[in-house]
């Protein structure tokens, strides 16, 4: 399995109190967070179980 496959696009990615929508980076360097929209970072997938509380799957 790939990490594309532990997080799938359309994924709800909690970090503390604040949900972002996950998608895939198109240049695949890991995942795109956003927010209404709004592209606010991106995380390498290694990093995402450091920095994420949780993730709510499609």
């Amino acid at each position: 399995m790939s990490w594309r496959d532990w997080y799938p696009e359309g994924s709800t990615v909690f970090i503390g109190r604040d949900s972002y929508t996950a998608k895939h980076n198109e240049h695949g360097l890991g995942v795109d967070l956003y927010k209404d929209d709004l592209r606010v970072m991106t995380i390498a997938p290694e990093y995402v179980p450091m920095i994420a509380s949780g993730v709510k799957y499609p």
